[in-house]
């Protein structure tokens, strides 16, 4: 079923975020580089952080208005070797150069781009274009939306628990924050464009301005449940959680499930009817 996905026209999501993408040429050594750097270029045994540092710029062109959040450094065969969140683009003479923080456990390292093969060492693409209708695009969502129920969760945890009197009970100051944590939300809804939406506490409906009907109406095709990746009964702990923040672990779970009982729904919707 998910094989079907491919080739399927894409609709244009604006709430992905758009890529600032560099490809890395053979190595070389230079002098007097802006970002202090010996060498650029693709070596196989650098770490994330040194990719990142060969693949920072400079870049031609003026610093203009950039909408990129995320840089992505590929090698060889467009395959993703570090990911970094853009923090400042700035001048470097004619050129500019990108600061950011290095995404550590981000999922796409290791991918590959799917665009096609561009002239330039650097593009610019949103998600759709970056992957195009690639299994890597459809799981991400997937991906993004247990990252933020866990996310969101442990941060009302962190809020309630550092809230209270440091003095007070620790078991009560515990309990209190996992009742907090607990509440919403219980699952997100995916529409069949990949924006992600909160909801809680029921799965079939969603509260829009007091108006409870059926999400399906809006059209969001699925929703990933919090007690459906953990399991029903006992509430989960926030270490279990916390866990859960990291795309990795949280990319791990997802496939121990088993992508096609994952993602059916959402591919399901994405067919055109005969």
């Amino acid at each position: 079923m998910i094989r079907a996905f491919f080739g399927i026209a894409s609709e244009k999501n604006r709430g992905l975020s758009v890529t600032l993408r560099l490809r890395l040429g053979e190595p070389r050594d230079v002098l007097d580089h802006p970002l202090g750097v010996a060498e650029i270029g693709f070596r196989p045994d650098l770490t994330q952080q040194e990719y990142l540092s060969r693949g920072r710029g400079p870049f031609p062109g003026d610093v203009g208005t950039h909408p990129e959040r995320e840089l992505f450094v590929a090698g060889p065969g467009d395959v993703v070797r570090a990911v970094a969140t853009i923090t400042t683009i700035r001048p470097h003479g004619d050129q500019f150069v990108v600061d950011g923080e290095l995404v550590a456990d981000h999922e796409r390292v290791g991918t590959t781009l799917l665009a096609p093969a561009l002239k330039n060492v650097f593009s610019c693409a949103d998600e759709d274009s970056a992957w195009a209708e690639s299994i890597e695009r459809v799981r991400w969502l997937y991906v993004r939306a247990l990252v933020q129920i866990a996310t969101v969760k442990t941060s009302s945890f962190d809020r309630r628990f550092d809230s209270m009197d440091s003095a007070a009970d620790p078991a009560e100051r515990l309990a209190r924050a996992t009742e907090a944590m607990q509440v919403v939300p219980r699952y997100v809804m995916i529409h069949r464009s990949g924006k992600l939406r909160l909801g809680g506490p029921f799965a079939d409906t969603a509260d829009w301005d007091n108006h409870v009907e059926p999400w399906t109406n809006y059209g969001y095709v699925d929703c990933l449940r919090i007690d459906d990746v953990l399991g029903d009964g006992a509430d989960p702990d926030v270490d279990t959680l916390r866990a859960l923040t990291s795309r990795t672990a949280a990319a791990q779970l997802l496939a121990s499930m088993g992508w096609d009982n994952v993602i059916r729904r959402f591919v399901d919707s994405r067919i055109p009817a005969p």
